[in-house]
């Protein structure tokens, strides 16, 4: 922050013996507070001085000589309160005039004498004089902006009057530092409030800034507040450019504050260009900055720079491993990537220097993405020793436990992070283990309604629209759910999962041409998602190769949909090798039919899957030449869907 260094202008009266007064400043007020109390210590006045040691409560006011006109006082307020500026024959701050004036020597007595020349001759006039003593003297007391537009209206009378050439430049700063001071204050008031009120407070403050800047063109201060009012919205970005640039030339010597000064102007600019290189001057005028740092990463994430973002907020994760903040998001962008194995890594510095539930917590998650799930697991129980609180980790641990089958420990868990933290209870999360809950236990009205709940809180998420179509599937509600996939293609008709859903749901209802218009057009789209392509081929070839509706089937092309199917899925799933040998089937060629639905069955039976009758069924009606007719037709559940308050909790 920049300090005046004006010096006093001179007493009106050359050669007057000025006493020594030591000059204390209090820093006990902010800015927005008011300003630095002066003290005076009596014990420094010399004997004669025509002044009488003060009581306590006088210890504020500005003395004047018994024996002559007003001292020079001078008193500026630029940024930090008031500087004070102390007259010829004053000494330094706290120190003894005695102790710090060695006894004088003839040498000293011959150089003063030989240094001693006739003094300048003063302007023409020095008229205004009497005025700026006048404001500096009020100066002290003034804290409204009545009484510094008083103090202003003296400078500006003193100035038009006449001052010397020294006191002309110090009464100009002194108007600047002033104006400045109410700006500030202006803005803290504009801070408070918004609408038509703030628009004009902002109004008044650049007003003030601008004559701060008039009268003192060297306020950084006030260019910098100039450009950050003009960034509010409605403000004048070209201003704020000019202004953001002028602090950055002043500050040309002081390379930190540069540097933030750039990272105003960064944001005034309107060009990208413009703005990543004032980002990158910021860095470069201070690489140590963790603001500069900081700024610069955000801005490249906004520009899609996540490997630029990275190498900046590792930087600042170096200088403070300690920075939980940083490191989250360093890791969450890092995971973006791909770079999941670095993300990792820096995790575990970040948890070594400061550990937390929150960092065990995200390295769970992190493992739990992975499909890591003990791993998973034994950080959250981690997060859970630190913070026994932690309601994510305990519903992150119940819905591992509900993967595995055990209803019981993500019952125990969901209802201990309701305990610790009863506002959970309406969270998606407990919302979602709730409905995974009750989905195990077989009540499905329960997790149709909690479900239910989650599309609402997340009507933009089609994820959550799949998940309930498939639990009204599950309940014997195909009609419902197609209007919902049907409602997810109306706003993404390329949506292949919403596609692949509606046409299972329409085979089940035995709507073969629908279902199978629905497969052929997420072909079409392109799926490549290995799991969700091979179900779609898989179903698509059944029903070609089994359909009732002999104008549908084409055994040539289920073959070819499901040999890609068991070739994705490596021939390890019997279901898959089964729709290939209907496929061999309906083509005519059985002795291959034979052989895939052999090999379905067999695999079933190591699987211990639950399919393996139908399987067997499937292969005597190959090994009898007859290829397989299959046409679902589920009965519609009609039973009303109770709300959830006239359900009963088991």
């Amino acid at each position: 922050m920049a300090k005046s260094a004006c010096a006093s202008p001179r007493s009106a009266v050359e050669g007057e013996n000025v006493c020594r007064w030591v000059v204390f400043r209090s820093p006990s007020k902010s800015i927005l507070q008011g300003r630095p109390m002066m003290m005076l210590s009596d014990e420094s006045l010399p004997s004669g001085s025509g002044v009488q040691p003060t009581s306590p409560g006088d210890r504020c006011r500005l003395f004047r000589r018994s024996d002559g006109p007003p001292l020079s006082f001078v008193l500026c307020c630029l940024v930090v309160g008031l500087a004070v500026f102390i007259p010829s024959g004053f000494i330094a701050i706290g120190q003894d005039a005695a102790a710090t004036q060695p006894a004088a020597t003839a040498a000293d007595s011959d150089a003063d004498k030989a240094d001693s020349k006739p003094t300048a001759v003063p302007p023409a006039t020095t008229d205004g004089q009497t005025d700026l003593d006048e404001a500096m003297i009020r100066r002290i007391d003034a804290e409204t902006p009545k009484q510094l537009q008083a103090v202003i209206t003296l400078l500006e009378s003193a100035l038009a009057k006449g001052l010397s050439e020294e006191s002309q430049a110090f009464a100009k700063k002194m108007v600047g530092s002033i104006r400045l001071e109410r700006a500030q204050g202006i803005v803290a008031e504009l801070t408070q409030g918004g609408g038509v009120r703030a628009r004009q407070l902002r109004s008044e403050a650049l007003q003030a800034l601008r004559s701060a800047i008039e009268s003192d063109p060297g306020l950084v201060e006030a260019h910098l507040l100039i450009a950050r009012l003009n960034l509010l919205p409605e403000g004048d970005l070209e201003e704020a450019r000019r202004s953001a640039g002028r602090a950055v030339e002043l500050l040309v010597k002081d390379p930190k504050a540069q540097s933030n000064a750039y990272l105003v102007r960064a944001l005034c600019q309107a060009e990208e260009e413009a703005r990543k290189a004032d980002f990158d001057l910021a860095v470069q005028a201070d690489p140590t900055s963790s603001e500069a740092r900081q700024a610069r990463a955000l801005n490249r994430l906004r520009t899609e720079d996540v490997a630029g973002a990275v190498e900046d907020f590792t930087v600042v994760f170096k200088q403070d491993p300690t920075n939980q903040a940083v490191a989250q998001v360093i890791v969450e962008q890092l995971v973006s990537l791909g770079r999941t194995d670095d993300a990792l890594k820096l995790l575990g510095e970040a948890i070594d220097a400061s550990p937390s539930e929150g960092l065990h917590r995200l390295r769970g998650l992190i493992y739990r993405a992975e499909g890591k799930e003990d791993e998973a697991l034994a950080e959250f129980g981690k997060a859970l020793e630190l913070q026994p609180k932690d309601a994510i980790s305990l519903l992150q641990r119940a819905e591992i436990s509900l993967g595995r089958g055990d209803v019981k420990a993500a019952k125990g868990d969901l209802e201990q992070a309701i305990r610790v933290e009863p506002r959970v209870a309406d969270s998606v999360a407990a919302v979602r283990v709730r409905c995974y809950i009750a989905v195990e236990e077989g009540r499905l009205a329960d997790a149709i309604n909690d479900m239910s709940l989650i599309v609402q809180a997340s009507s933009d998420d089609p994820f959550w629209k799949l998940q309930l179509a498939n639990l009204y599937v599950q309940d014997k509600r195909p009609r419902k759910a197609i209007e919902l996939t049907s409602e997810i293609l109306q706003a993404d008709p390329d949506n292949t999962s919403a596609l692949r859903s509606r046409a299972d749901t329409l085979l089940g209802l035995g709507e073969h041409a629908d279902a199978i218009r629905d497969y052929e057009r997420a072909i079409e789209i392109g799926v490549d998602n290995p799991l969700l392509r091979s179900g779609i081929l898989n179903n698509l070839a059944w029903v070609l190769a089994t359909s009732t509706q002999d104008g549908l089937r084409s055994g040539t092309r289920a073959v070819q949909f499901g040999k890609e199917a068991a070739e994705l899925t490596e021939f390890k799933e019997p279901h898959i090798l089964s729709t290939l040998a209907a496929a061999y089937a309906e083509s005519g060629d059985f002795d291959e039919a034979v052989k895939w639905s052999g090999k379905a069955v067999e695999l079933a039976r190591e699987l211990g899957n639950d399919q393996l009758e139908q399987l067997e069924e499937e292969l005597q009606s190959f090994k009898d030449k007859k290829p397989w007719r299959e046409k679902q037709e589920t009965k519609e559940n009609k039973a009303p869907l109770l709300p959830p308050e006239d359900l009963i909790d088991t």
